[in-house]
């Protein structure tokens, strides 16, 4: 069963991590370059990852065995060293976005590895029609990445990395409900870790998030885990495509606030507001998510509240 004590330690210790490594990292340079700052976020994020997961046992093995440990083990540092050489001034943008399409190109391919829908065992996936769910989440996966770090360059701010937090952890619950309580875990220190390396970035460039590269990590890895949470919910948990497009798709509602209407408001307010439009609809989804686990799982979680010698009479 779950373990709430574990799990809050488990984030305040990836959390913890992350922001006094950054702090450390930053304000050891008095003169720190966008490529040392953006080291600093990665190593950071990285650091509050493995001591999160960590806490929470998943110390996943080698060889992966599984899509989780594929995704902890593969994906995440892949993607971590990914945002590290987008970082350095020497390294051009088209150079990036290269790696960054090869990654997500093969993401699906990594996760679904060994499984069922690739050995043809499932008379229900055609060899066709792995290839094209593949290509589908793929396609997915670069249009929002390449949309949030869009919009965090257009319009920096701290609200982009809080919505893109926030989904992360409504799609933690959301898979924990669909009947995989590690692979939601997992999104525990993602989500811990980002939002320290917000806040300490933050505070070092006196409340407000610098405009370099060094933000671009926090999209492009939070990005990457979201996705990789939301497919291991859907292909090897309960999670339907609805639910999972739903909350994949949620943190592009900040895209709203740059519409003429509300682009030229106070930065606080359009903040709040990308706040508000990308937690409407998680919290339908995550309603809709404890409706189904009471349904489905409520009566087997409910224990004989009837005294003993009541039992026994019953039983004779």
């Amino acid at each position: 069963m779950p373990d709430p004590w574990l799990y809050l330690k488990a984030m305040v210790s990836a959390a913890s991590v992350s922001a006094l490594c950054v702090l450390a990292l930053v304000t050891a340079r008095r003169k720190a370059v966008s490529s040392w700052q953006n080291s600093a976020c990665v190593g950071g994020i990285g650091l509050g990852l493995a001591v999160g997961y960590c806490m929470l046992s998943l110390q996943p093995c080698w060889p992966p065995t599984n899509a989780l440990d594929r995704l902890l083990t593969i994906v995440l540092p892949v993607a971590l060293g990914i945002e590290l050489i987008a970082g350095f001034p020497c390294v051009p943008a088209w150079c990036a976005w290269f790696l960054r399409i090869g990654l997500a190109a093969t993401m699906p391919r990594i996760l679904l590895h060994g499984s069922v829908y690739l050995t043809g065992a499932d008379n229900d996936w055609p060899s066709w029609r792995a290839n094209t769910a593949m290509a589908v989440c793929a396609t997915l996966l670069m249009s929002v990445w390449a949309l949030l770090a869009r919009l965090i360059r257009r319009s920096p701010g701290v609200s982009v990395s809080f919505s893109l937090c926030l989904t992360i952890q409504c799609a933690g619950l959301t898979v924990m409900m669909a009947g995989y309580i590690k692979g939601g875990a997992a999104a525990l220190p993602i989500v811990a870790a980002l939002m320290a390396t917000t806040f300490a970035t933050t505070m070092i460039t006196k409340c407000r998030v610098v405009t370099n590269d060094c933000v671009q990590a926090i999209p492009g890895i939070g990005a990457v885990g979201l996705f990789g949470l939301l497919f291991i919910g859907h292909f090897f948990g309960r999670l339907s495509t609805g639910t999972a497009l739903t909350i994949l798709l949620a943190p592009l509602a900040c895209w709203v606030t740059e519409v003429p209407l509300f682009r030229h408001r106070n930065p606080w307010l359009l903040g709040l507001l990308r706040l508000v439009l990308v937690a409407i609809p998680l919290a339908v989804v995550l309603g809709l998510a404890k409706r189904d686990f009471d349904r489905d799982m409520g009566p087997l979680l409910r224990t004989d509240t009837r005294p003993p010698v009541m039992i026994a009479i019953v039983a004779e």
